[in-house]
């Protein structure tokens, strides 16, 4: 009598502790496990005295096996993405039976929420594995396993700006977000500051931060189909620390051209040589308002502006010593910072 796909069957010959065996298989205990997964497959045992070589004996099996049939799935609906919202239980997945042979099954899915008829699995959650036994006619039980897939989330490109490093004394930042997917449509959205856990409906909210620390911004976007996907990024706020140099050498070698004002990240020496070509925060961005002033030995005023963004190269002016005053309204508190700077190897 035939058995089913995947049947395990024990095989064995009688034991004798004089005996070997030697099975088609390479086995060589007297009982073997197989499972069967073809038709009429062929299993074989040389049985061998091992004090007499003559007494020999061969003996085989044939086991015939009723063809195994296939078994299909259908995602009749989707779910959306988070498992634990209402709106991310709602699969629904039917199973089919396929086969030229056999006219019947039975479908028993394992631990789904409810089954409206016996081959359809409804309340399932995405990216989750569900299994289903199905038995035919003759008895012969299959797995199928299958797992459901959620509707796609937009792809959220978010930015920040003036950047993803703000200062404490002009602590204001402004967020936007772009969908870069065409297809996918954005229905609703919110913002969620972490640091407060306050929220935002605006399309660019703009944000006053108190503190100094790394601060995480939550975005959540909802799709047509009423499923919402979390996108997380985060901000800087820095303490202010100028580096203002004492020297500059606008000489045309792109190194120390300019007098800049920068971020002292290392406490480093106020001459240390920077590249021109490197990108430098300007002073209005670490503070609300901002005013540098360049004096002459003699108290007349050399160079101003209300915007510094590190381009003063000292204009004509001749190599020497000069003064500087920068005036900063701050979101904390109002700074000063005064000393000399010189200009040296100009060629004026």
């Amino acid at each position: 009598m035939p058995v089913c796909y995947g049947t395990e069957l024990v095989l064995s010959v009688e034991f004798n502790p004089d005996y070997e065996y030697e099975w088609s298989t390479g086995d060589t205990e007297n009982i073997i496990l197989v499972e069967i997964l073809e038709d009429n497959v062929q299993y074989s045992v040389d049985v061998r005295n091992k004090n007499n070589p003559n007494d020999f004996c061969h003996s085989s099996i044939t086991i015939r096996m009723y063809e195994p049939f296939e078994i299909e799935f259908e995602q009749t609906q989707l779910t959306c993405s988070d498992n634990n919202a209402e709106n991310g239980q709602n699969a629904i997945v039917v199973a089919t039976a396929k086969s030229d042979i056999y006219n019947s099954f039975t479908y028993q899915w394992q631990n789904v929420p409810y089954c409206p008829n016996p081959n359809t699995a409804m309340g399932l959650m995405a990216w989750r594995e569900y299994e289903i036994l199905v038995t035919n006619e003759n008895g012969c039980v299959q797995t199928g396993t299958f797992m459901p897939v959620a509707y796609p989330n937009p792809k959220i490109e978010i930015s920040k700006d003036p950047g993803d490093t703000i200062y404490i004394q002009n602590p204001f930042a402004s967020f936007s977000f772009e969908n870069m997917t065409d297809s996918i449509e954005v229905t609703n959205f919110f913002w969620e500051f972490l640091d407060d856990n306050t929220t935002s409906t605006a399309e660019e909210p703009r944000k006053a931060y108190s503190q100094e620390g790394e601060f995480e911004i939550s975005l959540t976007v909802t799709n047509p189909q009423g499923c919402d996907t979390a996108y997380l990024t985060s901000i800087q706020v820095l303490p202010v620390k100028l580096k203002i140099p004492n020297i500059f050498t606008p000489n045309g070698d792109g190194i120390n051209d300019y007098f800049i004002i920068g971020y002292d990240e290392s406490g480093g020496s106020n001459n240390e040589k920077r590249l021109e070509y490197e990108p430098y925060t300007t002073l209005n961005e670490y503070y609300m308002r901002t005013k540098l002033v360049i004096f002459n030995r003699w108290g007349r005023i050399v160079y101003q502006s209300n915007d510094y963004k590190n381009d003063w190269d000292g204009g004509n002016l001749p190599d020497g010593t000069y003064f500087y005053v920068i005036e900063c309204v701050g979101a904390q508190s109002n700074q000063r910072y005064q000393g000399s700077v010189s200009i040296f190897a100009s060629g004026r």
